[in-house]
C-alpha cells in the first residue's frame, strides 16, 4: 500500500469512527485533530487511536493496552496484528465494557 493510500484509507476510518462515537453516549467526549482520535471519558480516562505512517497501522491504545491494526486486503478492514480483531468492532467491544452499555461501530 503506498504512502497515499495508508493516509487516505487510515483518514477515512478514524473520521468514521469519530462519527459515530460522537453519538454514542453524553459520558463520552470525541476530538479528531492531527490523525489523533482522542475519546475522553466521564471519569477522566482516555482512550487514543492514531494513524501511525510509519508502520502503516492504526494504534490503539485503551486501558493500558494496545493494539495495531493493518490494512487487511482480503476482507478490506484494518485487523489487529496479533488477535485479528476488526477495528471497529473491537472498539465498540472496548467502549461499550467501559460505558455499560452496548456500543455497536460499523465501518
Amino acid at each position: 500500500m503506498t504512502e497515499q493510500e495508508f493516509e487516505a484509507r487510515a483518514g477515512d476510518a478514524l473520521r468514521k469512527l469519530e462519527s459515530a462515537l460522537r453519538d454514542a453516549a453524553d459520558e463520552l467526549e470525541v476530538d479528531l485533530a492531527d490523525g489523533i482520535l482522542t475519546l475522553e471519558f466521564e471519569d477522566g480516562s482516555k482512550f487514543l487511536l492514531n494513524s501511525h505512517g510509519a508502520s502503516t497501522q492504526i494504534w490503539l491504545s485503551a486501558n493500558m493496552s494496545a493494539w495495531h491494526f493493518a490494512w487487511h486486503e482480503p476482507t478490506g478492514s484494518w485487523r489487529d496484528t496479533k488477535s485479528g480483531a476488526e477495528l471497529f468492532t473491537e472498539l465498540g467491544l472496548l467502549v461499550g465494557q467501559k460505558l455499560s452499555q452496548a456500543v455497536k461501530l460499523v465501518s
